[in-house]
């Protein structure tokens, strides 16, 4: 008989979902670790990808933020309200 264990929906990610809570990692890292910075795109990635990855970090860790592309490359943000 198979054996089961009780889990919080929020600890499991499955399907894609484990590649993209990978890849929004530095993105939290980023948010936690200032007040402002600078996203550079690299190679294949696109505006709308970065600056959604950017998004749903702040948004999982509860910091409220803005974000402007600077340049075509370069995506600048800053917390907002209170740190």
């Amino acid at each position: 008989m198979p054996k089961f264990e009780k889990l919080d929906p929020k600890d499991v990610a499955v399907g894609r979902s484990r590649a993209a809570v990978a890849a929004r990692e530095p993105y939290v890292q980023a948010l936690k670790a200032g007040a402002a910075g600078r996203v550079e795109l690299e190679r294949g990635e696109t505006q709308g990808v970065v600056k959604r990855r950017l998004q749903e970090a702040a948004r999982e860790s509860g910091i409220k933020m803005r974000s402007s592309w600077e340049s075509p490359l370069s995506l600048v943000w800053k917390r907002t309200g209170q740190v």
